[in-house]
């Protein structure tokens, strides 16, 4: 990347940075232009003149030459913004909050707003309120934090990962605009968006040799028709399998490293196709999940580069993976009117195109000649990996050179902060696609590669002390267990596994037109609240969801709070594998529930599978029955379910959260937890009748048995009084369906709650 291109990212993700510094009715150009000149201390011109000339009314009569990148800018901020700009006011309200972009998803018209927070303290999550206003206070603070990040800027690529880290962390609660009728892009999103589409333009004008930026970009209707852009897809086939196929031993730690092997993997590919591209990690719109979507210029060159990345990936895998992972790519190729929606129905179309082209060559993966590479290639039948099965690439120890490494690395990549990607192994290194490598340091070994060795790092969760290029990744990183025995040992009453596997429902269609309403139409359709909505989606799944863990809400006995025994296997960008004790998987779900509904606005919903398990059950079994599980919730009309233990548990939250657990468990619950130990023995019992309700016989057998529990003459008149109702309702509960199904599923509860150690009969509850 050039020394000009470079100038232009960071002009364009500076350009509105006027906005947290002026006051009252002074220009925010001028102000951007005079903290970045005296408080942030940056001389070069190039720079200086987009943040000074990025409104047409600056531009006009500028003292700058036609091919100034401030041109660029200018156009990539009205682009980015949606709208053609305007001459009639600049002024920006700093009381004035960042409005959710859920206010409008999926027919919503809610009117919140976010509070005054940055990411730099990323304990709680900043939920969308009613009523809130913003502070000089909060702004002087987002200032000093950003001026101390200017001081030392460099012209580098590796400034500009360090630039969008500080933005994002100052920027994420702060309004883009406060002066249109929404204000739900963030300050941060504005300028991420803006260099991405100032950096393809820049390329597209670039190749059409065109010099004189005026003539062609200044007030000109004619460029947002111009197909300048490609939006770039990948997807990552395979994951599940991968991750999940290995042996029992040590299973919890050779699940989270596989699964953090294939995030880091996919930043990586990201990385591979952007650097050779010559954009930079401003241009990705989404990653997340095994999915990425970037912002790409329409050039030869970059389809040059598609096709050597596609072809360059597609060998490693088969030659690295065979083919249990595969990666398809797609675009689209767009213009700036197609990403504001102009005509209507164009921005769907570049979804479309690319779900089109992703489709195709997933049913198609592999040539003639490449079928028979697989077919000829030699395979040795009498050993296999003894963790993934497979029969090549063995070590002397009856492991596969992949699962080894993951073995000696997965301690590294649980506790240790920041990864490198290096040009040659080292240590215990893994393989990466196009003939890179992983590695993790605490600090030791890392003078030894960094000048010569080092292509580029990554940071989990915070930022590198020691190297500030790490580019930082939210990962969702919680873990309060050792291995699969110690999360089942600290479950209550029953010693068992919880297994939860959840996603979001319609999340593509939620991307593609969630945006649409009766009232705007398709107004708001844009790549700009794509883009945002994707973050905000990452964030939880990638960041709030270590909060939601380590503050538990929702408990099956009482009011406790506190951290949940249980571990985060991945949570990508939509979707989460968790697995900890039976009664805090349990719990959590509700809490992920509850967070999301708010979070949302409860304009998305969320559908999961609850699986419980002995420590020891193979885990790809495991992951499979609990996908059956999540499959069936998602089945139902309205999605939004959760699905326990078996298909004829499937309830909405809702019905699980009031019906089952806060009416029937608590009836169950609250009569058992006070009478005779005797009692305990019944419920078995009343459970068997109640499968089996169709029986004539059993009504009265049913009726017998609760006769049964009735207390005697001496019993206190509370604990008759409290009979008398439990029996009422469990009569009542059985002859009703859907109350008799919810009975059982509580019953069920109950029965893994109470359970003790060496109670025999408690092994009964899981059949």
């Amino acid at each position: 990347m050039n020394e000009r291109k470079l100038k232009l990212i960071l002009g364009s993700l500076l350009h509105d940075l006027g906005k947290i510094i002026f006051k009252g009715s002074e220009n925010h150009s001028l102000s951007g232009y005079s903290f970045l000149k005296n408080e942030g201390k940056i001389t070069d011109t190039d720079i200086l003149n987009q943040v000074l000339y990025h409104h047409s009314n600056m531009l006009k009569d500028a003292p700058i030459c036609t091919s100034s990148n401030a041109y660029i800018t200018y156009i990539a901020n009205s682009i980015a913004a949606g709208v053609d700009e305007e001459d009639k006011s600049f002024s920006f309200d700093r009381e004035i909050p960042l409005q959710s972009i859920f206010n409008i998803l999926n027919g919503n018209q809610q009117k919140y707003v976010y509070k005054q927070e940055t990411l730099l303290n990323t304990g709680a999550i900043n939920y969308p309120a009613e009523r809130v206003k913003l502070t000089p206070a909060f702004y002087e603070s987002i200032e000093n934090n950003i001026k101390q990040s200017l001081i030392d800027i460099e012209i580098k690529e590796e400034y500009i990962n360090y630039l969008l880290e500080v933005l994002e962390a100052n920027l994420s609660f702060v309004p883009s605009s406060t002066h249109r009728e929404l204000s739900d892009i963030s300050l941060y999103d504005h300028l991420k968006m803006t260099a991405a589409l100032a950096t393809c333009i820049n390329d597209y004008l670039q190749e059409k040799e065109i010099n004189d930026y005026r003539s062609v970009l200044y007030d000109s209707k004619k460029f947002y028709d111009e197909k300048v852009f490609i939006l770039y897809s990948m997807d990552i086939s395979g994951i599940q399998d991968f991750i999940y196929t290995i042996s029992s031993k040590g299973a919890l730690k050779s699940l989270r490293s596989r699964s953090f092997y294939l995030e880091i993997m996919l930043e990586h590919l990201i990385d591979e196709l952007i650097c050779s591209i010559g954009v930079s990690r401003a241009n990705i719109i989404y990653s997340g999940g095994g999915h990425a979507y970037i912002l790409l210029p329409n050039t030869q060159l970059t389809k040059e580069k598609i096709i050597w990345f596609e072809n360059s990936i597609k060998k490693w895998f088969m030659e690295v993976f065979k083919i249990s992972l595969y990666v398809a790519g797609g675009y689209s190729i767009c213009s700036a009117n197609d990403l504001r929606n102009q005509p209507a129905g164009s921005y769907k179309n570049i979804f479309k195109k690319i779900s089109q082209d992703i489709s195709r060559k997933k049913l198609h993966r592999y040539s003639a000649e490449e079928i028979l590479y697989f077919n000829s290639s030699s395979i040795s039948g009498e050993r296999e990996c003894s963790v993934c099965k497979r029969t090549d690439m063995l070590t002397e120890d009856n492991k596969c050179k992949i699962c080894e490494s993951l073995e000696r690395m997965s301690t590294a990549i649980i506790n240790n902060k920041l990864f490198s990607i290096l040009s040659k192994p080292h240590n215990n290194s893994l393989p990466l696609p196009i003939n890179k490598y992983l590695a993790s340091y605490k600090g030791e070994g890392w003078e030894n590669i960094k000048n010569d060795n080092l292509i580029r790092c990554y940071g989990k969760n915070e930022p590198s002390t020691e190297f500030h290029a790490a580019t930082k990744l939210w990962v969702g990183s919680y873990n309060n267990g050792y291995s699969f025995e110690d999360l089942a040992n600290s479950s209550k009453g029953i010693k068992r596994l919880g297994v939860l596997r959840a996603d979001v429902d319609n999340l593509g269609q939620a991307f593609v037109s969630g945006f649409e309403n009766e009232i705007s139409g398709d107004k708001y359709v844009t790549l700009s609240r794509t883009a945002t909505l994707s973050k905000k989606l990452s964030m939880f799944f990638k960041l709030h969801i270590n909060n939601i863990l380590e503050n538990g809400q929702y408990y099956l006995l009482g009011n406790k709070k506190g951290k949940r025994n249980a571990t985060i296997v991945y949570s990508g960008g939509d979707d989460l594998f968790i697995v900890g004790s039976w009664d805090d998987i349990l719990c959590f779900a509700i809490d992920l529930y509850k967070s999301f509904k708010k979070y949302s606005q409860n304009t998305m919903t969320i559908s999961a599978g609850i699986g419980i398990y002995p420590n020891g059950y193979p885990v790809s079994t495991m992951a499979k029955e609990v996908g059956q599980l999540e499959e069936k919730s998602k089945s139902m009309e309205n999605k939004n379910s959760i699905t326990l233990f078996s298909e004829e548990n499937c309830y909405s939250w809702d019905c699980l959260i009031d019906n089952v657990l806060g009416e029937k468990f608590q009836m169950i619950r609250e009569f058992f937890d006070n009478s005779h130990e005797r009692g305990k023995t019944f419920l078995y019992n009343i459970l068997q009748l109640l499968r089996n309700k169709e029986e004539k016989i059993n009504l009265a057998r049913y009726a017998y048995l609760l006769a049964r529990l009735e207390p005697d003459e001496k019993a206190e008149a509370a604990q008759k009084e409290l009979y008398k109702k439990f029996s009422k309702q469990m009569y009542l509960w059985m002859q009703q369906d859907e109350d008799c199904r919810q009975l059982i599923t509580a019953i069920y509860i109950y029965g893994f709650l109470s359970r003790k150690e060496g109670e025999e009969r408690g092994e009964q509850w899981t059949n």
